[in-house]
């Protein structure tokens, strides 16, 4: 098939140099050079020529003609001195370089011939892309790995979450819950009325209802700012700490999935690249050719693992969209932005061992500065963390899902700011709520920009153009 394109491609006007030891592939070919030893030229012309110049049948036995032995060690020497007195020669080498020395003076020097323009974006692109594709297609062991590893992760983790935590860890009266009775500021024991002080929590919307219907609740309120100012008060953390590990887990494995699918893509074909640079390659298209099509796997694993969860533990919530979309549109951002760093590992390792060395340093810190090992609350650690997609897609959906950064550490995104803005029992209003979690999506995006813009400046290092 190869040759039959390489054919095709020829008879479009293409110059195609093939070198090649398989001989059933050169009765296809316009001219064929045969190289003795020394890389002393035997024999250049058409292919019916060369066996009729060596008076052989088949190409094969050419080149046992030309391997020179003990008793012949001069048969390099002496097929060269042949084919330069034959009429191959005169026809095939000597004529064509007399007519390029008789070329007219003003023909241009070949120091001022001028490089090849690049190809096509949008051919180059779909043709890299499909060609991808078909890669991929080929491959299928591969092909069911990057397509079940998510659905299978994603079972794993809430098979564990079930059966360690108990279900319901993300409903919202399980994330937060809230205290019957308080210790205001002047001392004074605020009680919520009609509900039993017995037990240790409530649910948050009786407190609520508390607060804007009782005398009492009323008045605190009011000098609190508002209802939903004053139930912070009475708020505990719930299983805030176990949604937020959650959080942490569905934010971490896009990152994982596509940080560990790119980190090979680029390296393990440089040679590939450098070849077709050489020519008329693009770095746009090459680079984008296969962000799209890592990207649309993306897009369905985590299709398939917000599904997944769903279905195990029914999500809630949301601030602007549906949770559901809300969650798929953060987990995609993120795989995306996981994709693009190991494409960045990929562009700038020096090889497949080097890539592979530098994942540790592209996850770790990631993970230390994610807020659940520590807390972020200094500046100087909030600035780090903002460079890194798995803090803006931890904030991102732990805002839709309701979490609350104060019950958890006070864990900032910077300066006073924290973590989590959700409307779940919160002082957040929805406009302040949904500017945050914009603004979650937009930072992921600029970050991939970022990276992007690294991953071309290390390919155009690594090119052979000059």
């Amino acid at each position: 098939k190869m040759m039959v394109l390489l054919r095709k491609l020829a008879d479009k006007g293409h110059t195609i140099v093939l070198v090649t030891h398989a001989t059933n592939n050169i009765n296809v070919c316009d001219y064929v050079c045969f190289l003795a030893q020394g890389g002393r030229l035997a024999y250049f012309g058409s292919p019916d020529g060369a066996k009729e110049f060596f008076g052989k049948s088949e190409f094969a036995e050419i080149y046992t003609a030309l391997e020179a032995t003990d008793e012949a060690a001069n048969l390099p020497e002496e097929a060269e001195a042949r084919f330069k007195v034959s009429q191959a020669y005169q026809d095939y080498v000597a004529q064509p370089l007399r007519e390029a020395s008789a070329a007219p003076a003003g023909t241009m020097p070949l120091s001022e011939i001028k490089r090849a323009k690049r190809g096509s974006f949008w051919k180059q692109f779909s043709l890299l892309s499909l060609r991808r594709l078909e890669l991929l297609k080929n491959d299928v062991p591969t092909l069911l790995v990057l397509l079940l590893q998510a659905p299978l992760v994603a079972i794993l983790l809430m098979v564990l979450i079930r059966f360690g935590l108990g279900p319901g860890i993300l409903d919202g009266d399980s994330i937060i819950q809230c205290q019957p009775q308080i210790r205001t500021a002047t001392g004074q024991v605020l009680i919520v009325q009609g509900v039993s002080t017995q037990g240790n929590v409530v649910t948050c919307d009786r407190v609520l209802t508390f607060l804007q219907t009782n005398p009492d609740g009323i008045a605190y309120a009011q000098a609190r700012g508002g209802a939903n100012q004053a139930l912070q008060d009475f708020e505990v953390a719930g299983h805030n700490g176990d949604a937020q590990r959650i959080v942490f887990m569905l934010s971490l494995i896009p990152i994982l999935f596509g940080l560990l699918g790119g980190s090979r893509e680029i390296v393990k074909e440089v040679a590939v690249y450098r070849r077709e640079r050489a020519v008329n390659l693009g770095i746009m298209p090459y680079m984008l050719s296969k962000l799209i099509v890592f990207s649309l796997l993306t897009l369905l694993q985590m299709a398939a693992m917000v599904v997944i969860v769903d279905l195990f533990e029914p999500l809630h919530q949301g601030i602007f969209l549906p949770v559901l979309l809300e969650t798929y549109i953060t987990l995609a951002l993120a795989g995306i932005g996981g994709v693009l760093l190991g494409f960045v590992v990929s562009a700038w390792a020096a090889n497949e061992d080097m890539a592979a060395s530098l994942l540790a340093v592209a996850i770790v810190p990631q993970v230390i500065f994610s807020g659940v090992v520590v807390p972020l609350k200094d500046v100087v650690s909030q600035s780090v963390a903002m460079i890194f997609p798995l803090r803006w897609a931890m904030s991102g959906l732990g805002s839709s899902l309701g979490l609350h950064s104060d019950l958890i550490g006070g864990d900032r995104l910077f300066g006073d700011s924290y973590l989590y803005h959700s409307t779940l029992y919160s002082s957040y209003t929805p406009a302040n709520a949904t500017q945050h979690l914009i603004l979650c999506w937009i930072v992921m995006g600029v970050i991939s920009i970022v990276m992007i813009l690294l991953i071309g400046l290390a390919l155009k290092h690594k090119d052979a153009r000059k």
